[in-house]
């Protein structure tokens, strides 16, 4: 009776011991996973997200900038107020220096920008160009090498229509002005489409009709 006393007591001595190993063993794996846990990867969605957010705020910040690159581009362009209701604005003419370069060929080249102050309106672009074919060049204009054939006679803008960046020019010509011969029915129409393109929202330039501007 004595020695299977003894045996249990011994069995039960065994048990404990296996079962205080057991639980330091699941404490032991239980610490190395969570120090695992900490350092693997952060998941793939979660990643995803972030980075969808990191180009979101790229985007955005690339969109304010380019917007304060158009505002800055805006305010370059836009016309100097000189004196109250007036606004400062250009007359593209030829000129006898930069014409001989081109051998007096019908060139933008041969085109310098002549300074003028005009009345501020909502038609810029239309009093600019009527501006450009209704007056004379200076004396000292002249004297520097700028000519023009303008005005002409009964020669008149009747329109100025914005279509997009495509400027559309109506005409009225009853006496032929813009007729004659290449070389100065080329640098009338070369007048006027350049100043017209100074404007930053022209990009091309028509007229009509058809039949205007022709050698």
């Amino acid at each position: 009776m004595m020695a299977k006393s003894k045996i249990n007591l011994a069995l039960i001595s065994v048990i404990i011991v296996l079962s205080i190993l057991l639980l330091v063993c699941v404490t032991f794996f239980q610490k190395r996973r969570a120090a695992k846990d900490k350092q693997e990867p952060v998941p793939q969605d979660v990643l995803s997200t972030i980075e969808k957010e990191r180009m979101y705020s790229s985007a955005e910040l690339q969109r304010r900038i380019d917007a304060l690159e158009k505002e800055m581009e805006r305010l370059k362009h836009e016309r100097i107020v000189v004196k109250e209701g007036r606004v400062k604005v250009f007359h593209y003419l030829p000129n006898k220096i930069m014409a001989e370069k081109v051998d007096y060929e019908v060139d933008p080249r041969a085109l310098l920008p002549a300074e003028r102050e005009i009345p501020f309106s909502d038609n810029l672009i239309y009093d600019t160009i009527n501006s450009l074919i209704q007056n004379e060049i200076s004396e000292k204009e002249a004297q520097a090498g700028f000519w023009t054939g303008f005005p002409g006679d009964s020669f008149r803008l009747l329109s100025a229509d914005l279509q997009g960046n495509t400027l559309t020019l109506h005409f009225d010509d009853p006496k032929y002005f813009t007729s004659g011969g290449s070389n100065r029915v080329g640098y009338l129409w070369l007048q006027i489409k350049i100043t017209a393109l100074q404007f930053p929202e022209v990009k091309q330039v028509r007229y009509k009709p058809q039949t205007l501007f022709q050698p």
